[in-house]
């Protein structure tokens, strides 16, 4: 089964293999996507052997991102040490406040802009899914 891919997802692709190969896991979401079994006489049902690969494939998608976010804050880890040995002091404890009154705001805004978006595109009550 031949899937046209584009860029983005071939470098996604390409980065989760390498991943994978570092941490001696064979198969990739796209390998078991692209697997095609020979039917026989008394085999398994095609369509539910598919929906079955399908659901391995999204676990093998929140395998490879729960790694690559757990190696990112590795190595963010990694430098905080480094920098710790070093001497420089790095403040964790300024973390940015959000004003819920702020976000509030911005939401209404939202809301508005979206209401002037649908009666300009088209009027009619039963187009848009409330």
């Amino acid at each position: 089964m031949e899937l046209e891919l584009d860029v983005h997802m071939q470098r996604r692709l390409d980065k989760q293999k390498k991943l994978f190969a570092q941490l001696g896991i064979h198969l990739d979401a796209l390998t078991i996507h692209e697997k095609a079994f020979s039917n026989k006489l008394r085999g398994y049902d095609p369509d539910e052997v598919d929906s079955f690969l399908d659901e391995v494939i999204k676990d093998y998608e929140r395998f490879y991102a729960t790694i690559a976010d757990l190696m990112d804050k590795w190595q963010e880890q990694q430098i905080v040490l480094r920098d710790i040995k070093a001497g420089v002091k790095h403040d964790v404890s300024m973390k940015p406040t959000i004003d819920p009154a702020q976000i509030e705001d911005i939401v209404l805004q939202m809301e508005l802009n979206l209401k002037q978006i649908r009666a300009t595109l088209r009027p009619e009550q039963d187009f848009f899914i409330e």
